[in-house]
């Protein structure tokens, strides 16, 4: 969990500064860019369904104790949904104009965005993770990351492993490895590794 955290506090923190450094009128980069964050949108919203689904219902049911905390988070994720609807509203305007006005509006709610992210992630890591330790057993743990891939579009599990192992210790890329078929660490070595640094550079401005 903490590194899947740390993949949404890197990349929303990444698109808010490429969507600034895109020169005025530059429609090409800001559609780009647009495209890129519905990507970042809909990979939040895969990992907040998975909790939804996974977690959430069996913490109402095994830690009644601590409801609480457990309704904060599903708060959390319907303000969180709200401040990307937000995003989602500016993005077309900016992308077909790519004007000062459209920028600015769009780095406000990114901003916006970024400061519940961080507020519900950390909630997440220090309140209630502990609970998730207690009382889920590891099958039904394991099955929140599982589900986590295996919705995933097939075209999309390069560039979210990439994603996962980018600022991943030693220690935690061998043990996430560890957790891959082989046939998947085969393919990252030869295709997938290639396909992430591509896709990479090219969000960030290096190559068109």
């Amino acid at each position: 969990m903490i590194m899947i955290h740390r993949v949404f506090r890197r990349e929303a923190a990444q698109l808010q500064h490429y969507v600034g450094a895109t020169a005025t009128g530059d429609v090409a980069r800001a559609r780009q860019l647009a495209e890129v964050i519905r990507e970042y949108i809909g990979g939040l919203h895969h990992h907040h369904s998975g909790e939804d689904q996974l977690i959430w219902p069996l913490l109402h049911e095994r830690a009644r104790l601590h409801d609480d905390l457990v309704s904060l988070m599903e708060r959390q994720h319907r303000d969180l949904d709200d401040t990307l609807t937000t995003v989602e509203e500016l993005l077309p305007r900016w992308a077909g104009t790519a004007a000062d006005p459209d920028r600015a509006a769009l780095i406000t709610a990114l901003t916006e965005h970024q400061r519940v992210l961080h507020q519900h992630l950390t909630d997440e890591e220090t309140k209630v993770m502990p609970l998730v330790e207690q009382h889920l057993a590891l099958a039904e743990w394991e099955r929140v990351g599982r589900n986590g891939l295996e919705n995933m579009p097939k075209n999309k599990v390069f560039l979210a492993l990439g994603a996962i192992l980018e600022d991943a210790t030693p220690e935690e890329r061998a043990e996430f490895m560890k957790k891959v078929p082989l046939a998947g660490r085969i393919a990252w070595k030869l295709i997938g590794q290639r396909q992430y640094r591509t896709w990479r550079a090219s969000v960030s401005g290096q190559q068109a």
